[in-house]
């Protein structure tokens, strides 16, 4: 028997519709057949005793030699039958099966210790609860109904490694929180045009400036979220394509507020060039292995936005004087991180000069930024709740 015929017999004993009456058939047949009780059993080569367990419930590991025999007597499919002889199986027994495919079920979709360090899951809970939070965040009454609505990712593998888990975790958040978002806007690339156009002062805001974009980008049909970063994913950003909306994730990958600006730039390209193929996909997640779209021309587009090349060439030879810095960028009405993120960029990439870890002072607390779009995080309220608050920021007058 394969191994997807039992995993689809376990997930089937828990539903209410599986109803054969062994005892009444194997009567019609005796009947049909013309022959005792005591005769077959004795043919069939199966003890009376253990003929009654089967059929009660009551072997506690019932002999599938015996189990497939009676169901070739019976002329029964003999997959229809393990079934019964497992929905009977007294309530012992079926608690054991009912958590073996509950251990199955977490440790299949979800790296628990990495979940659990994080806070989404409990370290005391046994796995009844552990099972009962990753279905209740996520809205979900059963395993049943999860496996149902699964989206796969771009990237599944037959054996995925722990970092895929998490991946498919932050992936399947996402996607929930946009389908309970459900943004009545229509989509309007025209629109989405003029107001990047116009984004580029309110970085200068750290407080509301993303808000007060994320908010315009939701009347034109455009989402936009915040999750926070999850280890071992290096998913700095997503757009999906959710009931044929552009939608965007954003994360505080490498905690750094001239990030989420990028990240989001980075993104709407994918959204003005690239729906079509995002679409086909469902989702596509940014800086992966997996890239069917040119990261390349994404990244140039939210770097050339914000600081072009012949800007780096002015301002490396001021970049220690604040001052002038501070000027440059309200002159280009951008915040001042920005210079020198980008400053740290053309370095490595031009000269190979590492930066990375000057002009710390000058980067905003990127918290400050995304904590009026009430941003998604592990250890709190279920996805439906987070949803309805993010709904209810984007959709104050």
């Amino acid at each position: 028997m394969k191994n997807a015929d039992v995993d689809k017999l376990l997930k089937e004993i828990f539903r209410d519709d599986v109803s054969l009456d062994v005892r009444r058939l194997f009567e019609e047949k005796i009947a049909e057949y013309g022959i005792t009780k005591t005769k077959t059993l004795k043919l069939l080569n199966i003890d009376k005793d253990v003929f009654e367990d089967i059929l009660n419930g009551t072997a506690k590991q019932p002999n599938l030699i015996h189990v497939v025999k009676v169901a070739e007597f019976l002329d029964v499919d003999v997959d229809e039958f393990i079934k019964v002889v497992l929905k009977n199986q007294n309530s012992e027994n079926i608690a054991s099966i009912d958590r073996a495919r509950k251990l199955k079920f977490l440790m299949k979709n979800f790296d628990v210790k990495a979940l659990t360090k994080l806070g989404f899951f409990d370290r005391d809970h046994d796995i009844e609860r552990l099972v009962h939070k990753a279905l209740s965040y996520f809205g979900y009454e059963s395993i049943q109904e999860f496996e149902d609505q699964l989206v796969e990712p771009l990237y599944s593998r037959s054996k995925r490694q722990f970092s895929d888990k998490m991946k498919d975790f932050w992936v399947r958040s996402a996607y929930q929180t946009f389908k309970l978002i459900d943004n009545p806007n229509a989509y309007d690339r025209e629109r989405l045009k003029d107001t990047i156009v116009n984004m580029k002062p309110y970085s200068q805001d750290v407080n509301s400036g993303l808000y007060a974009v994320c908010k315009a980008l939701y009347n034109i049909g455009v989402t936009v979220i915040f999750q926070n970063y999850l280890s071992t994913t290096h998913v700095r950003g997503a757009t999906f394509i959710v009931n044929d909306k552009p939608c965007i994730v954003i994360t505080d990958y490498q905690k750094r507020y001239p990030t989420l600006w990028f990240t989001l730039l980075h993104e709407l390209h994918h959204v003005l060039f690239d729906y079509d193929t995002v679409k086909s996909n469902t989702y596509h997640l940014s800086d992966n292995e997996d890239l069917f779209l040119i990261e390349e021309k994404a990244d140039s587009f939210a770097r050339d936005y914000f600081m072009q090349v012949e800007s780096f060439h002015y301002i490396k030879n001021y970049i220690n004087n604040s001052y002038v810095v501070e000027r440059f960028a309200r002159e280009n009405e951008i915040h001042p991180s920005l210079i020198y993120s980008f400053y740290t960029w053309y370095q490595n990439n031009l000269y190979g000069k590492n930066f990375y870890a000057a002009f710390k002072e000058f980067y905003p607390d990127c918290k400050a930024a995304v904590s009026k779009l009430n941003p998604v995080s592990w250890n709190e309220e279920n996805i439906k709740v987070l949803s309805d608050k993010i709904k209810t920021v984007f959709e104050i007058v």
